[in-house]
This record gives C-alpha cells, structure tokens and sequence, in this order.
C-alpha cells in the first residue's frame, strides 16, 4: 500500500504532531525510529506552519475589515458627489445658471461620470474640491458640502491606505505559507522514509501498524488486470477491420457443345 501526503493545512498539522508524540514515545521505550534530523525538521516546521496558518487567518480577517471599510468610505463619498452634481443640474436646468458652469465640476452636460476604481472616487473628491473653489471665485455660488466632502475624501484616503496595507500583509502571508506547505510536505516525506527504513525487517502489516501511529496514511493501489481480464475488457473490434467473409461460390454451368 502506498501512503498519501495530507492536502490540508490541518491535515499536515495533524501529521507533523502526531508523528513527534509518537517519536518521544518510542524514544523513550527505546525504539527511536526517526533520524535526529528528521526530528529536528519536524518540531521546527510544525511551530512555523501552525503559526502562518493563524497568521494567515489574521491576515485574512483584516483585509476583509479592510476591504468593509473602504466600501463604507466610497458609498458615504459617493452621496457627497452626487449631492453636487445634483446641485449644479438643478441650478442648469431650473435656475438659468450657464452650462459652462458644469465644467468646474466635470460633469459633461448629458451624462454622469462613474469611476470604476477605488482609488478614482478619491481622485474625483478632489477635483470637485479644487473645481468648486475655482467656481466660487468666477462668481458662481458654492455647489459643494466642502466640509462634509473633505471628511468623505479624508475617510476614504485613509481607508485606502489601510486597505492597501491589508492587502500587503496578506500576499506576504500566503507565500510565506505556500512555502512552509512545501517545507512540511518534504519533512513528511523524510518522516515516511525513515519509518520504513527502520521498519524494513519488520512485516508489511506491522510496518503500516506503527507507522499509522505516526500519522501516516495509507491508500490501497488497485492490482494490474490479468491478461485473461485485458482480453476481456479489450473495445470490440470495428466492422471496417473485419476480414471479408468468403462467398460461396456457384457452380459454373457446363456447355453442351450446342
């Protein structure tokens, strides 16, 4: 039978600790199994892998928070934005302000603008900002909040860059774990090594006994088909590669010399 490596951080977990326990009971029975640097790859790969699979649940935890805040930032800078461009509208259509007005703002005359990024609301915020400024001293009245939308650029900047941050951690997080998943797979693969080398002499069954207690799992290899079973299980053979059936044959008639 051959063994099979975990595919899980918990599964890997479970077998890096199993097989230390296991180490220290038959060490102190006085069967030590495992080479001392086997050993010493197992106890240091297991404390790092257990601490980047919480890591890597912290990380994740922040990023989410993260990525909820900025969300809440961008919707609360939207309302802002478009209580101005609904102002100046307003003003256009219904109180006889000049259209040219709408170009402090950057609101073409027929439709809405829609930053599709992020980090486009906060540019937009601040173009409204320097566009409003620039609106009041040609003489048009303010159309902005500015300080509500100055909080709302504010919150979102602020937002972003933890958001960013966030997103730093995280990557850092996951190759430092992909990596310690390799590590952990090699340490498992030395630790099935040394089991079955020291276990050589020992029966297949008392091999797979003592190395189960060590956490390592097995799989049963199908057996190869007979070759009785291969000419059963061959695919039918297609008519085009039959052989043509013989015709039997008519009697030639003799001629009567007439």
């Amino acid at each position: 039978m051959a063994t099979t490596t975990p595919t899980t951080d918990s599964e890997r977990l479970v077998n890096l600790r199993t097989a230390l326990e296991s180490n220290l009971r038959d060490q102190s029975a006085g069967h030590p199994y495992l080479a001392a640097t086997t050993v010493a790859e197992l106890e240091a790969i297991s404390a790092q892998l257990g601490a980047a699979v919480h890591n890597m649940a912290q990380s994740t935890a922040t990023h989410r928070a993260a990525l909820a805040a900025s969300t809440e930032a961008i919707t609360a800078l939207q309302a802002q934005v478009r209580q101005v461009w609904s102002t100046m509208r307003w003003r256009v259509r219904w109180q006889g302000t000049h259209p040219a007005v709408l170009a402090y703002y950057h609101l073409p005359t027929h439709r809405t603008p829609y930053p599709k990024r992020r980090d486009g609301w906060l540019e937009l915020a601040e173009r409204l900002l320097q566009g409003d400024a620039a609106a009041i001293q040609a003489g048009y009245p303010s159309a902005a909040d500015t300080p509500a939308l100055t909080e709302a650029r504010d919150a979102l900047a602020s937002a972003l860059d933890a958001l960013n941050a966030a997103k730093l951690t995280l990557h850092t997080t996951q190759q430092d774990l992909i990596s310690l998943r390799r590590r952990s797979d090699g340490a498992i693969r030395h630790l099935n090594g040394d089991l079955r080398y020291a276990l050589r002499d020992r029966s297949a069954t008392a091999q797979q006994q003592i190395m189960r207690t060590y956490g390592v799992r097995f799989r049963r290899i199908a057996a190869a088909p007979t070759t009785a079973a291969r000419g059963l299980a061959s695919p039918p053979v297609l008519g085009w590669h039959l052989q043509p059936a013989a015709v039997a044959g008519e009697p030639v008639p003799v001629s009567s010399g007439q």
